[in-house]
């Protein structure tokens, strides 16, 4: 005695399954019994039973219920053949099956004097015709022919069929007792092994039970709800959230590349200079931190210069971490100056120093020295770097020819200071001109009054110079941290525009700049 569930609906329809065993467990994890893939199924959904030949079906808590001929189950209810039971989206139709041993079994009569002796029935196999679902059903009109005198032994109770989609969907079918079964509904041999579903991909569906105990499960701890959170994320959110923290770190790892670069850049680059010229040279010598050579004492720099007339030399360079009297500045074995000592704007400041005729030796090798006179070899940082030389000839002038050249430029310088705010240039040529006065007047050998007014007024104008370089600068290196290209542009015109010739560092500095930036 078995059962046989055809899928009406859902899943492989058609395909028919026979059961020999007394209970039969249906769902999606369930263990040698009927495993459906289907997100609508629960675990453990259904179960049928037989019980001494009655078949009962119960639901097992399932998520989504069972339904039997459209009607929700509750509890347990008997099975009639053609019974259609509906798991979520795949529904079966129940069929009552006889092994051919039970159709074969003798009778064995009962010892009992009110029994009745129950009688075989020979029922000839009914003419039967396909119906739209698949399902055999008798020829309109035909019955079967039934022999009242034989015997059947009451262990095998008849086989029974639907014969009309109507029977059917009223919740019952009408029956015929037949001893053999058509084709489409022949069942295996006895204990044949019942073909089982394939296990549920990972990539199936949760039902409502499933997901609430996943939820319970992932909720006790931070990292379980971060990754129900990101599971119930859309695709879309998940794409923007990746792309809005993979910016941020490009950012972050940009920013700290553009703050820390100076240091990455830091040590010897070649064989240590010797010699000066119009070429900047940007590695540093002294001290302590941040010094490419160090040398504590006496550096010492080579350079010759031809020249038909007498010249003067314009000496620049920057420094830091020097204190007043510290570092002292010598030409051919002659003091020149002091280096000037640390003020705010020391890493900005570039400094001159007028290396005078009189000091220079044309057609020879001429010597400049840096000098640590006060901690020899030293323990306190200190550093030079970015130095070049310039020579500049004189004019073969008269003493009173080169004041009154010297008084011209001057006057010039003047016009344009007092008109620093009109024009961006003019706080630049008033710096121009102030240094001619200086280079002319350093053709004399006795210094006027005007000498020292120039001097002042070049180291008022040359600070005015290096802070508006130091504040551009920044503002270039601000808009290069937030990706703003144009406005960096912007700000290198702005610097070109205020400092239109190489006299001034920071010309160089932001042609420097747009090659280092590709801009």
């Amino acid at each position: 005695m078995g059962f046989q569930l055809t899928i009406a609906k859902g899943l492989q329809q058609g395909k028919e399954i026979t059961f020999e065993q007394s209970e039969v467990n249906i769902g999606r994890t369930v263990e040698n019994d009927v495993v459906l893939q289907d997100a609508g199924v629960s675990r453990r959904h259904v179960r049928i039973s037989d019980r001494l030949g009655r078949f009962f079906v119960q639901d097992l808590g399932s998520s989504n219920g069972t339904l039997v001929n459209d009607q929700r189950l509750a509890g347990e209810q008997e099975l009639r053949n053609g019974d259609r039971i509906s798991l979520g989206p795949v529904e079966f139709v129940f069929q009552e099956v006889v092994s051919d041993e039970d159709a074969t079994r003798p009778f064995m009569p009962v010892e009992d004097d009110d029994a009745t002796r129950p009688i075989r029935r020979n029922v000839q196999p009914v003419p039967r015709t396909e119906t739209d679902d698949g399902m055999a059903a008798p020829m309109s009109g035909l019955s079967p022919v039934v022999d009242e005198t034989a015997e059947f032994p009451p262990s095998a109770p008849p086989v029974l069929h639907p014969v009309s989609d109507g029977a059917a969907k009223g919740g019952r079918a009408r029956s015929e007792r037949v001893d053999a079964l058509p084709a489409a509904l022949a069942r295996p041999e006895p204990h044949a092994p019942v073909k089982a579903a394939p296990a549920p991909s990972a990539s199936a569906g949760l039902s409502a039970a499933e997901k609430a105990r996943r939820k319970r499960e992932l909720g006790d701890t931070l990292g379980g709800q971060l990754k129900l959170w990101w599971s119930e994320l859309p695709g879309g959110g998940k794409f923007a959230l990746v792309t809005v923290a993979t910016c941020f770190v490009v950012g972050m790892v940009a920013a700290f590349l553009i703050v820390f670069r100076p240091k990455f850049e830091l040590g010897p680059k070649g064989s240590e200079p010797t010699s000066l010229g119009l070429q900047v040279l940007t590695d540093s010598f002294g001290l302590g931190e941040g010094v490419t050579w160090p040398q504590p004492d006496m550096k010492a720099f080579d350079f010759e210069f031809v020249s038909p007339t007498r010249a003067v030399g314009v000496l620049r360079y920057h420094a830091s971490g020097i204190s007043k009297e510290e570092v002292n500045i010598s030409l051919n074995a002659v003091n020149v100056a002091w280096v000037p000592p640390d003020t705010t704007n020391t890493v900005e400041r570039e400094v001159q120093q007028i290396l005078s005729p009189s000091m220079l030796k044309r057609n020879e090798r001429n010597q400049l020295v840096f000098d640590n006179v006060r901690n020899p070899p030293g323990k306190d940082s200190w550093r030079v770097w970015n130095l070049r030389l310039e020579i500049i000839p004189v004019p073969d002038l008269r003493p009173e020819e080169l004041q009154e050249t010297a008084r011209n430029y001057v006057s010039r310088a003047r016009g344009f200071y007092e008109r620093r705010d009109v024009g961006p240039e003019n706080l630049f040529l008033a710096w121009e001109n102030y240094r001619s006065a200086w280079i002319t007047l350093e053709a004399l050998d006795d210094k006027p009054d005007l000498y020292q007014d120039v001097q002042f007024m070049l180291g008022q104008v040359a600070a005015d110079l290096d802070q508006k370089c130091g504040q551009l600068m920044l503002d270039f290196q601000r808009n290069i941290q937030f990706k703003d290209t144009k406005r960096a542009v912007q700000v290198l015109e702005e610097v070109n525009r205020r400092f239109p010739t190489p006299a001034h560092r920071c010309h160089n500095l932001a042609l420097e700049k747009a090659n280092e930036y590709g801009l």
